[in-house]
């Protein structure tokens, strides 16, 4: 049974209506309740199902006002310039085929981001199946698989974002939390939907994002529009 406070902030929601961004977010802002910093995030319904092929919806980018930054960075290669790129750049760990057998043995590895040079990949078989399901398993779709190392491990430790859309065609996203300004939610999710629309498969046909919600982590969600 749900709470009294949630019930409460139900009967705020016309769940017939379908919200601008300028009258969601200071309404779903003030749905705060729970006694930590709740996430504000967006759900998108895409156009299609499935998570792999040429209809994989994936992706990254660093929003205006970043979530969160200071991201752990694992940097996988066997290139010793390419090591000391990325150790100058702030990677937390930096190594080869040694890793990958740690990975094997321990059915994991505790980083928020795993990057990979090009020729690297081939190493990255034996352990696809573990990192896979993680969502850490380096693809050149969300920008992972690169040999501009420097370059991304600085992106990646400021805050940028991967995201992908799951088996039943959604994509969900925290977009910022409670502490932010409506203004500062706005731009973000602009930039973001902005972002995935550059996804769009060419032979999708209508509307690529069928639908839009926003939410915090404990509350309704209200339907919007750009």
């Amino acid at each position: 049974m749900r709470s009294k406070a949630y019930r409460e902030i139900i009967e705020k929601v016309d769940r017939s209506k379908v919200y601008s961004l300028t009258e969601a977010l200071p309404l779903v802002l003030s749905f705060a309740r729970a006694k930590f910093t709740e996430s504000v995030d967006i759900h998108l319904k895409m156009n299609l199902k499935g998570t792999k092929g040429p209809q994989s919806v994936r992706g990254s980018l660093i929003l205006s006002k970043p979530l969160v930054k200071g991201k752990t960075v694992l940097v996988l290669t066997e290139d010793e310039s390419k090591l000391q790129q990325a150790q100058a750049a702030g990677a937390d760990r930096v190594g080869g085929k040694e890793i990958i057998d740690e990975i094997k043995q321990a059915g994991g590895i505790n980083y928020d981001v795993v990057l990979a040079t090009t020729d690297f990949m081939r190493f990255l078989a034996p352990v696809a199946k573990i990192l896979g399901p993680k969502g850490l398993m380096p693809s050149p779709k969300n920008g992972t698989v690169t040999d501009d190392i420097e370059r991304v491990v600085r992106e990646f430790k400021a805050g940028k974002s991967e995201f992908r859309m799951d088996k039943t065609g959604v994509i969900h996203q925290a977009i910022g939390n409670i502490t932010f300004t409506p203004e500062e939610l706005e731009k973000n999710i602009r930039e973001f939907v902005a972002e995935v629309q550059k996804n769009q498969p060419e032979k999708i046909k209508g509307e690529f994002v069928k639908t839009m919600y926003i939410s915090l982590t404990q509350s309704p969600s209200l339907k919007v529009k750009l």
